[in-house]
């Protein structure tokens, strides 16, 4: 028997597609913009499902930031990177904690996303 797929499986189908098709030929610099917009949508999805109700959703768009703030740091060169890199493995450390101590609040999440924001907008700054 066929089932017709539901819009938003469709739509998240696509999403992962898009993704892995945007980071399969990706410089190093645009893997690491391509981490940062994903972690804004993941901060997003995650706040409007908290208003909205949908903690399956929400925890699952927070454990997913905190994957991509683990790969963020992961990804550091401690060794050729000096201040920089520590100074940004302390941030990535500081907003990890802060999603696991949200508890769900919304403003606690904006703040990381603002933190994001201001990263990923001066990581684009680097590339122009």
């Amino acid at each position: 028997m066929y089932h017709r797929p539901s819009p938003t499986s469709a739509r998240n189908r696509y999403q992962s597609l898009d993704l892995v098709s945007r980071m399969e030929g990706a410089s190093p610099h645009a893997l690491v913009s391509i981490l940062y917009e994903e972690l804004e949508r993941a901060l997003d999805i995650a706040s409007h499902a908290i208003s909205s109700g949908q903690s399956t959703t929400a925890n699952s768009q927070i454990a997913r930031a905190q994957s991509i703030l683990v790969a963020l740091e992961g990804g550091l060169d401690f060794e050729r990177g000096g201040d920089l890199a520590q100074t940004l493995g302390v941030v990535y450390r500081a907003m990890l904690r802060q999603l696991a101590k949200s508890g769900h609040d919304v403003a606690k999440i904006a703040e990381v996303r603002s933190g994001i924001a201001e990263m990923a907008q001066s990581w684009r700054a680097l590339a122009g």
